[in-house]
């Protein structure tokens, strides 16, 4: 390991916690602070260098673990960007576990990312209150929202600004569609996979007709053979299209981000009510997790290699090539899909934005049948833990 750290945080963490250990059990005390703008808050300027903190052992559980939402992939770069060359896969219970690395140096705990997809029985939610050595889920705003009576979370970093969720449909055949609401005029189905809220938001903004809609997508690249629309990611699907061996297919496709779902996709998400016990690891680490997600889009190349070799190792139909990973970065830096958003920040929550998306998202949500609690934003995500000053070049 490096015996020098290359500090690239401009500014120190946000305050020095003691090195009182956290432990095992859970704290009930669910008290946390508003969700305000990072840039907005004052910064401590007074406390060490990371240099100087960057040691997690005695803060931290070890090893770390984050239940992602699905198998390994560009998404996920900067959870893999922690993880030094000394990692393991296990593939029978689809979890990698090696040295949790800053920059090269140590930390003195161990992180363990752990598959989700059809390693896992339930939600990432779920499974986060089944099981109490998880840290961190993958959980998205909607997500957070829809399970929050029964497994309530507290989201302390978005690993992506803008959600890469899309509707697509073939360019060729329909060249003057550029929209959701154009496309879904073409068409004789726009194809999703199940009772989506954000389709019966665009149902209701009157952008897809009802009769439209198609629950029964399977996750095939049904463009190949029938004339519809259908949900996709911004990050493969068009690419998949591009390199299919049958023929290359042109894609177009609007983000529904757009068209106001404006969810934030894979936040890092703890049980909120372990939060006084998680504070003081969480206060050194989420300025970790920002950095390390700039380190992986400015410089991908290690950790393109590592998610590349956990998959091989994992020995699953899953697999994402070099190519496609490069596709993903190149796609995330033009859409903003990792970005600063409307502040200087990098991950942050923003207001009004998260507020928003809460009053947005509540009755959807309860029409489909779920006990929806009534939520502001702060009950849901967090900015208390992240470094203002750390920001996306």
């Amino acid at each position: 390991m490096a015996s020098t750290l290359k500090l690239t945080l401009r500014t120190t963490l946000i305050a020095l916690i003691g090195t009182a250990a956290i432990s095992a059990c859970s704290n009930s005390d669910t008290s946390n602070g508003a969700v305000t703008n990072a840039t907005d808050a004052a910064a401590d300027t007074s406390g060490p260098a990371l240099a100087e903190v960057v040691n997690l052992a005695g803060l931290c559980f070890s090893p770390i673990v984050v239940q992602t939402d699905w198998y390994p992939q560009t998404e996920h770069g900067g959870i893999y960007e922690l993880l030094a060359d000394d990692y393991v896969v296990d593939a029978t219970r689809g979890a990698t576990t090696g040295s949790l690395v800053w920059d090269g140096v140590d930390t003195g705990v161990d992180l363990e990312i752990r598959v989700g997809g059809p390693f896992l029985e339930s939600p990432v939610v779920t499974e986060m209150f089944l099981d109490d050595s998880i840290m961190f889920g993958y959980v998205g705003t909607d997500g957070a929202i829809s399970r929050f009576a029964e497994a309530p979370t507290l989201a302390v970093f978005n690993a992506l600004t803008i959600n890469p969720q899309i509707i697509m449909w073939n360019a060729t055949k329909h060249p003057m569609a550029t929209t959701i609401a154009d496309i879904a005029q073409e068409v004789s189905a726009v194809s999703v996979f199940g009772d989506r809220p954000y389709m019966r938001y665009l149902v209701e903004q009157g952008i897809v007709p009802s009769e439209k809609v198609d629950t029964n997508y399977k996750g095939s690249l049904m463009l190949a053979t029938d004339d519809v629309a259908h949900q996709a990611f911004a990050t493969s699907e068009p690419y998949r299209y591009e390199t299919l061996e049958s023929g290359a297919i042109k894609t177009a496709f609007q983000l529904v981000h757009d068209v106001g779902w404006t969810s934030y996709p894979q936040n890092l998400a703890i049980n909120r009510l372990r939060l006084d016990a998680l504070r003081p690891c969480l206060t050194k680490l989420v300025p970790m997790l920002q950095q390390a997600q700039i380190n992986f889009i400015t410089s991908p190349a290690r950790t393109i290699a590592t998610i590349g070799d956990v998959v091989t190792q994992l020995n699953t139909p899953w697999r994402q090539s070099p190519e496609l990973a490069a596709y993903a970065i190149a796609t995330m830096k033009r859409l903003s899909i990792i970005g600063n958003g409307s502040t200087s920040t990098f991950g942050d929550f923003e207001s009004p934005r998260i507020d928003e998306f809460v009053a947005r998202a509540v009755p959807i949500l309860r029409q489909q049948g779920l006990d929806i609690p009534d939520l502001t934003a702060s009950d849901i995500a967090t900015n208390e833990f992240i470094d203002p000053a750390i920001s996306l070049p």
